[in-house]
Formats: structure tokens, sequence, C-alpha cells
């Protein structure tokens, strides 16, 4: 096991989830090799500021990968360690156990205060205090228009962890969301104590070939999301109920739809490159 190999390991080791036998041949490296044990001790640093991140409230704009990143150097400038190096490394991979793939949402544009006569700027027939999403060319966007003071929640359906939350008070939000993996991702977005929440899977950087599966609603979406390469809203009541699927059509609607046909589901296409699941 090289150098490199040997750091591609340290998030399943760090979360107990490596292979015994692997597990053992890094547990040798690491006692043979003086510069690794540096960079897991530096590695298991940059994990828990990253833990410690996930607990502050942070206001607007939202932040993303780089922006992790960047404030852990800011706050690492005075240790040697070489931790900044580390935070380089961090912005090009994936680390296990954070609560989330990713950071998804990009930064906010946000507008100042609007009375209810403007919330149909947010989109066509959109009203205050309802969660939307639109196409703009290739970029996915939300958009909130808030009645009032508001807090906003970004979380993982499939973990029910927490990935992002930010505060509104009378404000409009247009934030793109952008997906930095190769898989697709479901994400839950409500505005807390209200009652609507909305779900929407977002497509991944790669292309998923395969094409047959079974799982629930949410599962289906990632799917369809992840194949067709297209965002999917779902709105349906009980996002639980098992279904399969079999991608044999061209047409990702054509595809849903199948998919859905006995099982109390619609699949509408209401603007160009984005479906929607909801109930019929």
């Amino acid at each position: 096991m090289n150098h490199d190999k040997a750091r591609e390991f340290f998030s399943a080791y760090y979360e107990g989830t490596l292979d015994g036998g692997l597990r053992q041949s890094l547990e040798a490296k690491l006692k043979a090799d003086a510069d690794l044990q540096s960079d897991y001790a530096a590695f298991v640093e940059t994990v828990e500021e990253l833990n410690d991140l996930k607990s502050e409230e942070i206001e607007i704009p939202i932040f993303l990968s780089d922006r992790i990143a960047t404030r852990l150097e800011q706050v690492q400038t005075d240790r040697k360690t070489g931790f900044a190096t580390w935070a380089l490394w961090l912005r090009g991979v994936t680390v296990a156990g954070l609560g989330a793939a990713a950071i998804l949402f990009a930064i906010p544009f946000v507008k100042g205060n609007h009375s209810a006569s403007n919330a149909g700027a947010i989109s066509s027939g959109a009203t205050q205090d309802e969660i939307n999403f639109k196409t703009e060319g290739s970029k996915l966007m939300l958009q909130y228009q808030a009645s009032g003071t508001k807090t906003i929640v970004v979380s993982s359906p499939s973990t029910g962890k927490e990935i992002q939350r930010f505060s509104l008070n009378g404000q409009k939000i247009e934030s793109p969301i952008e997906n930095s993996l190769s898989n697709a991702v479901l994400f839950k977005i409500e505005a807390v104590g209200d009652k609507n929440s909305r779900m929407i899977a977002v497509p991944g950087s790669s292309l998923d070939k395969t094409r047959t599966g079974s799982g629930s609603i949410q599962d289906l979406a990632v799917a369809i999301a992840g194949h067709y390469r297209i965002p999917v809203v779902v709105d349906a009541s009980d996002v639980t109920r098992h279904v399969s699927w079999s991608f044999s059509s061209p047409d990702a609607r054509s595809a849903a739809s199948q998919a859905l046909k006995t099982e109390g589901y619609s699949v509408d296409q209401r603007q160009e490159g984005m479906l929607q699941i909801m109930d019929r």
C-alpha cells in the first residue's frame, strides 16, 4: 500500500467501516510511516473542525465546499500542522460521516423586503412562504419569498441529517443548486414552522447507466435524476411506497409514468428540464 492509496482509506478507517484486511494493512503503514501519521492526524483534525461547523447557524450566504476549506485554513493559519495543504486536498474528495455527501447550495441571491405584490416575481403563480424550483438554462434554482422572519432548513431525507439552515426576514432568496458529486442526490427543503416542505433529486456530474431497480418513491426520483440527468421534484404524500422501474424509454417523463402507472401517482413536466412526481 503506497502513501496515496493509504490516504484514500482515511475516511473509512476514521468511521470504523474499513474492511479488516485493509484496516490491518493501513495500521501497519501508519506505524511505519511518520509522514502518513502526520497526514492522518491532520485529517482527523479537519473532520472534527467540520463537525463543529455543523452546529453553527450561519446566515446567508450559504457556504460552498471551497468556502469551508478556506475558512478552516484561516482558523488554522498559526498552527504548524500542515493543515492548509490538507484542506486543499479535501476540496477534491468526499469525506464520509459528515452528514451529507457534499455542500450543494451555491451562494444565493438575496433581495430586500418585498410586498405581497412582488411575490409573483419568484415564478409563475408563486406566493409568499412557498418553496419553488425553476430551471434557467442548465441551472436549477431554489426560490423562496418570506412573508416575515423565516428559517429555511436543507436536510438529507435518507439520513435525516441537517445540511444547512439560513434565516430570512421578509426577503426573497434565489439560490442555484449545484451537485458536485458524480451521483444524483435527494434533498428536503422546508421552512421551520410551516407545514409545506419539498424534496428534489439533483443529478450529479456523471450519467448513471443503470436501467432497472426497485425501492421507494424517493429512490425512483434519484434513479430518474441520475439516469436522465434531470431534476425531479417529489410532492407525494407517501414517499416510502415500494416501486420497481425499468428505463426502456428515452423520455424521462414516460419512464417515470410507466413505473408509477398503478401506484396512484402522476408525473408532470411543467417546465423544460424538470419533472414532478405528485399524488393523483
